[in-house]
C-alpha cells in the first residue's frame, strides 16, 4: 500500500468530526470575542450581496477584516445552513484540510519518509497544538488562511522540486485567496511568490510567469469587488499604520487598541513558536537532532526565507497576538520534520521504550495545554451568552445601550436593540433613560485616555449612573439619568 493511500490519511476527516463533536458537547458555537462576531456580521453582509441587497458599511470591520472567510461562510450558507453553522463548519473543514496539505508538503519535501512518521508528527505537533485546535473551533479566519497557504506551498514545492511549472498558476491562485482570507499572510507568502516567479524566469518560462502573475492578481479580486469604497486599502489597516522596525524592541504599545504592556519585546514574542504552551513545549528537543543538510533543498531555503520575512513583519506590528504566529509555527514544523523522522526511525529501532515514552509525554502535554488554552475561550463565549440573555430579559426591546468590548457580541444576540460603541467615538452627551454597560476596573489600565474611558468619565460627570444590574465577571449595567443639581 502506498503512502498516498495509507489508512492514516483519514486522520483529517476524524479531526473534523472531533472538532464538531467537542463543539457540540461544550455547547460552543464558535463565537469568541469581537473578531468572531464581526466575521459573522460580514458573512450576513456578503450573503445579502448575493441576494441583491445593497452593501451598507457600518463598522470598522469593513476595512479591518479580509473577505475570504466570511465569503466562504456565505457561500456555504446557500446550501441551507444558517450562517453561524456554516461559518463554524468552514473552520472545522479548514482545519482538516490544513492537516491534509501539511502532510502533502511533507511528502514533497521528504519523499522517503514513512507515512507513520509523517502522521504521528502531524498529529502531535500540529493537530494537537492548542493554537491549531483553537483555530479549528472558533469562528475565525486562521484555519482557512492556513489551509490555503499550505495548499499554495505544496503546489510551489512541486514546481521547484519536480519541475512542473504548470502548478505555479495554481499556487498563485491559492496565494491570492490566502491573502484575501488573512492579510498578514502576504508577509509570509511574498518570498514564496518571488521565488516561483524567479524560477520560471530563470528557466525561460516567460508565458508561464505572466500567467502565474496574472492568476495571483485575479485571485485578489474578491477583496476589491466586495469591499465598500474607501475600505479596500489594506495599508490603512490600524495595525499597519504604526508598523516600524523599532517595534521589535518594544513591549509597551499605545495606539487605537489602547495601551498594553506585553512584558516581553516583540523580538522575543516572535520566537514563541520555538517553545510555548500555545504550540508545543517539547519542540526544542528536535533541535538536538537537526542537521544543516535538512535545509539543502531549494524549497527548504524558501521556507526559511518566508519564515524570516514573516517574523520580521510581525515584529514590526505594535501588537502581540499568538494567533498570528500559527503560520510561522507550521513552517517551523516543515523545517524540523527531518529531525523528527530521524528520531522516529532510529528511536523506535534502538530505544523503543524511551521513544514511546517521549511520544506519550508529548501527547499528554499537548492535551493538557489544549484544555488549558480552550478554557478561557469557552468561558468568554458563555459570558457573552449569559449577559445577552440577562439584558434580553431586563431591558425593553427599544432600549439604547452604550457598551464596549461586549457590544459586538450583543449585536449578534440582541439584533433589535440599539447598541452604541464606546470605542468608535467620544459622545458629547448621553440620552436620559438609556443604559451603560461597563467594567471600569478591567478596562481602565488599557483604555485610559482613549474613547472608552473618556466616555465613561464624561457619563459620570454629566449624568447620574445608577446601578441597574450586577453581571458576571465584574460587568455592571447602569441606567443613565439626568444629573442631580
Amino acid at each position: 500500500m502506498t503512502a498516498k493511500h495509507h489508512p492514516l490519511g483519514v486522520i483529517p476527516l476524524f479531526f473534523i468530526l472531533g472538532l464538531a463533536i467537542v463543539s457540540r458537547l461544550l455547547d460552543f458555537n464558535g463565537l469568541y470575542g469581537q473578531d468572531a462576531h464581526e466575521y459573522l456580521r460580514l458573512g450576513h453582509v456578503y450573503a445579502g450581496l448575493m441576494a441583491g441587497q445593497p452593501y451598507s458599511a457600518h463598522s470598522a470591520g469593513d476595512a479591518e477584516f479580509a473577505v475570504g472567510y466570511p465569503l466562504a461562510g456565505a457561500l456555504l450558507a446557500r446550501s441551507g445552513l444558517d450562517m453561524r453553522t456554516a461559518m463554524q463548519c468552514i473552520s472545522w473543514i479548514s482545519a482538516g484540510l490544513a492537516l491534509l496539505f501539511f502532510d502533502r508538503c511533507l511528502q514533497v519535501l521528504s519523499p522517503g519518509a514513512r507515512a507513520q512518521s509523517r502522521w504521528v508528527f502531524t498529529g502531535l505537533t500540529l493537530m494537537l497544538s492548542p493554537c491549531f485546535v483553537r483555530a479549528g473551533m472558533t469562528m475565525m479566519s486562521d484555519a482557512l488562511g492556513l489551509a490555503l497557504a499550505l495548499a499554495a506551498l505544496e503546489q510551489g514545492f512541486r514546481v521547484l522540486e519536480t519541475g512542473r511549472p504548470g502548478r505555479a498558476v495554481v499556487a498563485a491562485v491559492l496565494c491570492g485567496l490566502a491573502v484575501c482570507t488573512r492579510f498578514s499572510l502576504a508577509g509570509l507568502l511574498a518570498a514564496f511568490a518571488a521565488t516561483l516567479l524567479f524560477y520560471l524566469l530563470q528557466n525561460r518560462k516567460w508565458w508561464m510567469a505572466v500567467a502565474t502573475l496574472a492568476a495571483g492578481l485575479l485571485a485578489l479580486l474578491p477583496h476589491f469587488l466586495l469591499k465598500p469604497a474607501g475600505a479596500e486599502n489594506v495599508l490603512s489597516h490600524s495595525l499597519l499604520e504604526n508598523w516600524s522596525l523599532s517595534n521589535h524592541f518594544k513591549a509597551v504599545f499605545s495606539n487605537a487598541n489602547g495601551t498594553v504592556d506585553y512584558g516581553l519585546p516583540n523580538i522575543l514574542y516572535v520566537l514563541f513558536p520555538l517553545a510555548h504552551p500555545w504550540f508545543c513545549l517539547l519542540l526544542p528537543g528536535l533541535w538536538l537532532l537537526f542537521k544543516r543538510t535538512d535545509v539543502h533543498l531549494i524549497s527548504k531555503k524558501m521556507i526559511v526565507a518566508c519564515l524570516v520575512c514573516y517574523l520580521v513583519f510581525l515584529g514590526g506590528i505594535p501588537h502581540q497576538n499568538l494567533r498570528y504566529l500559527l503560520p510561522a509555527y507550521t513552517l517551523l514544523l516543515l523545517i524540523l520534520f527531518p529531525a523528527w523522522d530521524r528520531m522516529f526511525a532510529y528511536g523506535f529501532y534502538f530505544f523503543k521504550r524511551l521513544t514511546f515514552a517521549v511520544v506519550i509525554v508529548a501527547l499528554s502535554v499537548q492535551l493538557i495545554a489544549t484544555v488549558w488554552i480552550l478554557r478561557p475561550v469557552v468561558a468568554r463565549n458563555r459570558l457573552e451568552n449569559s449577559i445577552a440573555t440577562t439584558l434580553r430579559d431586563a431591558l425593553p426591546a427599544d432600549a439604547t445601550l452604550y457598551a464596549f468590548d461586549l457590544d459586538v457580541a450583543l449585536k449578534t444576540y440582541l439584533p433589535g436593540m440599539q447598541i452604541l460603541n464606546l470605542w468608535e467615538r467620544a459622545y458629547p452627551s448621553f440620552s436620559d433613560g438609556s443604559y451603560f454597560l461597563f467594567n471600569e476596573p478591567r478596562l481602565r489600565q488599557q483604555w485610559e485616555g482613549h474613547n472608552p474611558m473618556i466616555n465613561w468619565e464624561r457619563a459620570n460627570e454629566t449624568r447620574q449612573l445608577s446601578e441597574f444590574r450586577q453581571l458576571p465577571d465584574g460587568w455592571t449595567l447602569y441606567r443613565i439619568k439626568a444629573a442631580e443639581k
